[in-house]
């Protein structure tokens, strides 16, 4: 999960369009009024920006893989009827972070409230698994109710597209150590610094075994001793460690989120 910026309310859903079909949920809650012609494709559309066409809390890319885009009402619909099309309580989710927090109403981890960064680390015995750190509660709350450590739909895919990424970082190694520097290797090693940024699937996990990663550091040292550490690898490193988690044992304590970056819910 990476921190994320809400834009504007689409200007099709207006006050008069919000008041009507939040009525019309009040009266029939059985109605997805959020599918509405009426709105559903710009705010699918404005959602989607927003999220970088991902789920907002497993960060698999939407409408691929047969993952359906689908509307998660951060507070719940059946509990906050007059939220059922508020902007700020919508997020595009998968079917499967959707379901698996179906109408759990209490605090989560709202990612355009609060930074993820401050609430959920990445074990150090295991790279692709998260723990909560704050003493809140919300990290931990978050990864459970929403099945963050899911194996086979969540740590098996951030685990393989991040040994794909791995390889490459060793292959460079090998091909710097054997060859001395070449400019295609700097090229490779751009691309795959900017397949873990923010608008790639599971970016914050990516980000973090990026930087703390043998080969990166490496291959860093060595472009620097080189000259050939420029500007814009500089720029990538720094949008990695935006959204980058901590590494953490998993008997860590778990330590205070700054209190300017606790606020989890809407």
């Amino acid at each position: 999960m990476i921190k994320l910026t809400r834009g504007k309310r689409p200007k099709e859903l207006t006050d008069e369009i919000l008041m009507e079909l939040t009525e019309l949920y009040r009266n029939n809650n059985h109605k997805d009024v959020w599918n509405s012609p009426k709105i559903k494709k710009p705010l699918k559309e404005a959602l989607l920006k927003m999220s970088y066409g991902k789920c907002v809390y497993c960060e698999c890319l939407l409408e691929e893989e047969s993952k359906d885009a689908t509307i998660d009402h951060f507070l719940p619909k059946t509990a906050y009827e007059n939220k059922v099309v508020e902007w700020e309580n919508l997020f595009p989710s998968c079917l499967r972070c959707n379901r698996q927090k179906n109408s759990y109403d209490k605090k989560l981890l709202n990612p355009c409230k609060a930074n993820p960064q401050y609430f959920l680390g990445v074990c150090r015995n295991n790279r692709f698994r998260l723990k909560g750190i704050d003493r809140q509660g919300l990290g931990k709350d978050t990864i459970r109710e929403i099945g963050l450590n899911d194996i086979k739909r969540v740590l098996i895919p951030r685990a393989r597209e991040w040994e794909i990424i791995r390889s490459q970082l060793e292959e460079i190694c090998e091909s710097l150590q054997d060859d001395g520097y070449q400019p295609k290797q700097q090229r490779k090693f751009k691309h795959l610094m900017e397949d873990c940024m923010a608008e790639n699937s599971y970016a914050a996990v990516k980000a973090t075994n990026m930087l703390n990663d043998e080969c990166y550091q490496y291959i860093k040292n060595f472009l620097i001793s080189k000259n050939e550490w420029t500007s814009v690898l500089d720029e990538i490193e720094s949008e990695l460690k935006k959204i980058a988690l901590q590494l953490v044992s998993f008997f860590e304590a778990d330590s205070d989120a700054p209190s300017h970056h606790r606020e989890a819910s809407s």
